[in-house]
C-alpha cells in the first residue's frame, strides 16, 4: 500500500489502466490539440473533449451510436433553448420569476420530443443543453444561434475524434475466451 499526501492507494497489479482509459485520454488530448488548428476557445474545446469522453466505448460502432444520441440531443436541446430565448421577451413576468415554471415545462418538452422520436438516450443531453441556454444570462437572440451552432459543431468534433481514434488506431479485436 502506497501513501501520498496522507491518502492510501492500492497499487495492486489487478488494478490496471485499460485500453478504453488510454483511448479516452488520447481523445481528450487530440481535442485539446485541435484548439491550435481550429478557431476554438476554451468552452468549445470543453464541449469537444466532453463529447469525446462520453462517447468513447469499447468499439467504434458503440462510440458512433452514443455519439449520434449526443449529437441529436445537443441539436434538439439547442433548438428548444433557442425557441425559449426568442419567446421570453413575449412572456409576461418571465424575468421576474415566471421562468421557474416555464423552464421545467421546456425540460418536459425536451424529454417528450426525444421519446416521441424514439431516441430516449438523447433526452439527458437534450435537457442539459436546453438548461445551459435557458439559464445562461449572457445569451440573447443574437448570441443564441451562434452558441447552438458552435455547441453542435464542437460536440461533433469530439464525437468524430473519439470514433475515428477508436476505429483506426485502436480497433476492437474479439478474443476467444
Amino acid at each position: 500500500m502506497n501513501e501520498i499526501f496522507g491518502i492510501r492507494f492500492n497499487l495492486s497489479p489487478r488494478y490496471k489502466i485499460g485500453l478504453r482509459t488510454v483511448k479516452t485520454s488520447l481523445a481528450v488530448f487530440l481535442c485539446l490539440i485541435l484548439q491550435f488548428v481550429l478557431p476554438m476557445d476554451t468552452m468549445n474545446t470543453f464541449y469537444a473533449a466532453i463529447a469525446a469522453v462520453v462517447v468513447m466505448r469499447e468499439t467504434a460502432g458503440e462510440s458512433l451510436e452514443i455519439g449520434m444520441y449526443r449529437f441529436l440531443g445537443t441539436l434538439i436541446g439547442g433548438f428548444m433553448g433557442f425557441i425559449l430565448i426568442n419567446l421570453q421577451g413575449y412572456i409576461p413576468y418571465y424575468k421576474e420569476g415566471l421562468y421557474a415554471l416555464i423552464i421545467p415545462i421546456g425540460v418536459l418538452i425536451c424529454i417528450y420530443v426525444c421519446v416521441l422520436i424514439k431516441r430516449d438516450n438523447a433526452a439527458v443531453i437534450c435537457c442539459v443543453v436546453f438548461l445551459g441556454i435557458a439559464l445562461d444570462p449572457t445569451l440573447n437572440v443574437e448570441h443564441t444561434i451562434s452558441y447552438v451552432f458552435l455547441r453542435v459543431f464542437f460536440t461533433s468534433v469530439g464525437i468524430v475524434v473519439a470514433t475515428l481514434l477508436n476505429k483506426y488506431f485502436f480497433p476492437y479485436k474479439e478474443t476467444d475466451e
